[in-house]
């Protein structure tokens, strides 16, 4: 067999799963997964699908010009400081590519989203990480966080609210980061991905640092998963021609940017969900604190963190209970599962 000219050191890049439960699994599971609004989606925005007509042989705009209009408006910034992609995997993918290069240090936390992880190794980064400490609960520290942060590294990424654990850093706790990381010239990604559960005046969107670019997604808060719409916001204008530079057009649909704009103008459906998912996840919580040890967690994002004894991913799969296992955030492994909380805590809690 011809040998190919690829790049060989991906070969044995270990990608972790976790997300294909949902597939492999037949009926009767209650699906506590992804990530995803587990109220659904706006009324306003299904009546809007109903009655959309779009050309489907024409490409979409290319600059995405309603729904960037829409979101400068929404967040009160320049228009030209907004970038788009497909969710905020694909926005953290772009800005993967410009910052970047064989050897480049990024800094996280550990555990945290273990795709960007793969990214960065898949770009030839090196990942290092400051590890949460199972008897604090996972918190994250911001001090140990500041400690760690030094002048060889590119990027520090931060998901905030934090996946798995659900917790959430205060707006001036992520500024301590920035201000820390631009004094050392660190460049920081904040992935707001569940942003949009937590108050938009939490929102690093909202500070003004030249090292700090912020990612936000409408498949979780506005529940349009399905839509794959997420954007960028970088003020710094010469870290914005970067982007622009290594971004690829149409990471959208019209369709998606359309259904974005509508959701956008739905800010009371966002409210009912963070108050619905903050009184579920506290009868949640109080039920399985008496067997599972619960992280840190805020109490209006769906996800939270669970250890049991033994096996507790497969605990949950038994009683037909769709999580993702822990062994797909490193170092965790499956007495650990991250858990999205259903619609309504009953019938999980009997499940149990």
């Amino acid at each position: 067999m011809k040998k190919f000219k690829v790049r060989e050191e991906l070969l044995t890049l270990e990608v972790p799963g976790g997300y294909a439960d949902k597939v492999e699994h037949g009926e009767g599971f209650l699906d506590c997964s992804l990530g995803t609004n587990p109220f659904g989606t706006s009324e306003r925005v299904k009546e809007k699908l109903k009655n959309l007509e779009v050309d489907l042989s024409a490409y979409p705009d290319v600059r995405y010009t309603l729904l960037g209009d829409a979101l400068a408006d929404y967040w009160g910034i320049d228009r030209e400081s907004i970038f788009f992609g497909y969710g905020t995997i694909g926005c953290f993918e772009k800005v993967n590519k410009f910052v970047i290069s064989p050897g480049s240090k990024v800094l996280g936390i550990s555990p945290q989203y273990t795709r960007y992880i793969s990214d960065v190794l898949a770009m030839g980064g090196v990942y290092d990480s400051v590890p949460l400490k199972r008897e604090n609960r996972f918190k994250i520290d911001v001090s140990e966080v500041v400690n760690a942060l030094n002048p060889d590294y590119s990027l520090f990424y931060l998901d905030n609210p934090h996946n798995p654990t659900g917790q959430v850093l205060r707006l001036k706790e992520v500024e301590e980061i920035v201000q820390d990381a631009e004094k050392k010239g660190v460049l920081v990604l904040v992935d707001e991905a569940y942003g949009d559960f937590v108050e938009k005046e939490e929102s690093a969107i909202n500070l003004e640092y030249d090292n700090l670019i912020v990612l936000r997604s409408f498949s979780k808060g506005f529940g349009l998963a399905s839509m794959r719409v997420g954007y960028a916001v970088i003020k710094n204008r010469k870290l914005g021609e970067l982007y622009r530079k290594v971004d690829l057009p149409f990471p959208i649909s019209t369709i998606g940017e359309i259904l974005a704009v509508e959701a956008l103008k739905d800010q009371k459906f966002l409210e009912e969900s963070r108050k619905k998912i903050a009184a579920v996840k506290k009868e949640v919580i109080n039920t399985l604190k008496k067997k599972f040890q619960i992280a840190e967690t805020h109490m209006q994002t769906p996800i939270m963190l669970l250890r049991g004894e033994g096996d507790t991913y497969h605990h949950f799969l038994e009683r037909k209970i769709l999580t993702v296992r822990g062994s797909a955030f490193r170092p965790l492994d499956d007495s650990y599962v991250r858990l999205r909380i259903p619609r309504d805590a009953d019938e999980l809690l009997s499940r149990l």
